[in-house]
């Protein structure tokens, strides 16, 4: 069930969510002919206009790059509502969710070397299991998919309907190896959740109002389950890397799949998020020490993954993704 959500603010570059999504350093690629002119028409017209509006004003922020997305990416999922946008790009062929803004970011995350897939050849083998909680349109997972090959595993879990199923298409289109996704969430108990969807930034979406639920958003119930009890997990194959990105439900989920990461010891890549950590009624400081009671003692970060410190001394007011590792 989706319901409107009647919380709505004013557009703005410094107080919505999705912002960050209309800066050149996420649109840039749009400006490369041999991408754009993959898209259906309707964003090519988004594409032309961020090219000249980047040429000629020189700025980094799409000044009406919100409602322009938005008046088209509507009129596309009116005509075309089964439609997802596809491209072929750096030996990935990848699904994207036509309405969702964030689907700029996916393209960045696959082709550049800046973004933190770049980390995933370095944690994965032939042979190996990968999971990714919290999968969004499933950057990580499509690149684990083939760097697993054929006898790897992937496992992906997106609560959100549009996405899960984008993440099939694209993973039957790549994977080497055998996956599975599943249209749930998870954390420590097993019920029905309402998942908050802010419109135009899927990879927001949590549970708790505080962060999901600021702006205009929708409400999704689905199935909350924990990971240890539905998934078969003692078949995992090879060494195990764990992905984490849940807005907030980290230590729900941590909880949840304890039985799991105590007796196989995955490597972790986890988003550390403070604002969705306040929101959940969290912090840092427990956080770390869940990690720590799971057995988790050592941190690296994405940018300089070589150089490992003792998780006691990680900083968590600094959004971004770190690595965990067990002794």
């Amino acid at each position: 069930m989706i319901a409107n959500s009647p919380i709505v603010k004013p557009e703005s570059k410094t107080d919505l969510p999705d912002d960050w999504l209309y800066d050149r350093s996420v649109l840039g690629w749009l400006l490369n002919p041999t991408l754009s002119k993959q898209l259906p028409f309707l964003y090519q017209i988004f594409a032309l206009y961020c090219n000249l509006y980047f040429n000629l004003t020189g700025k980094n922020y799409l000044k009406g790059g919100r409602s322009l997305f938005r008046f088209l990416s509507n009129i596309f999922s009116q005509t075309s509502p089964d439609r997802y946008l596809e491209l072929t790009l750096s030996g990935y062929q990848v699904f994207l969710n036509p309405t969702d803004m964030r689907l700029f970011q996916v393209v960045n995350e696959l082709a550049s070397q800046e973004t933190d897939t770049r980390i995933l050849p370095k944690l994965l083998a032939e042979g190996d299991t990968f999971l990714d909680v919290g999968a969004n349109h499933g950057s990580f997972a499509i690149v684990a998919s083939k760097l697993v090959g054929a006898t790897g595993f992937v496992l992906a879990i997106e609560p959100q309907p549009r996405l899960a199923k984008a993440l099939e298409k694209s993973l039957t289109a790549n994977a080497l190896c055998k996956f599975q996704i599943h249209q749930i969430a998870v954390g420590n108990k097993d019920g029905e959740i309402e998942l908050l969807v802010p419109i135009g930034t899927s990879g927001s979406a949590g549970i708790f109002p505080e962060h999901s639920a600021t702006h205009h958003h929708n409400v999704i119930k689905v199935p909350l389950k924990r990971f240890d009890d539905f998934v078969n997990w003692q078949g995992f194959t090879g060494k195990v890397l764990l992905k984490l990105d849940v807005e907030g439900s980290e230590c729900a989920f941590l909880a949840g799949a304890s039985q799991m990461i105590t007796t196989l010891k995955p490597t972790l890549i986890i988003e550390v998020h403070p604002t969705s950590l306040k929101a959940a009624g969290a912090s840092g400081d427990k956080l770390k020490q869940l990690l720590q009671d799971l057995g988790y003692n050592r941190y690296a970060e994405i940018n300089d993954s070589d150089r490992l410190f003792p998780l006691e001394d990680l900083n968590t007011n600094i959004q971004r993704n770190v690595v965990m590792m067990m002794a």
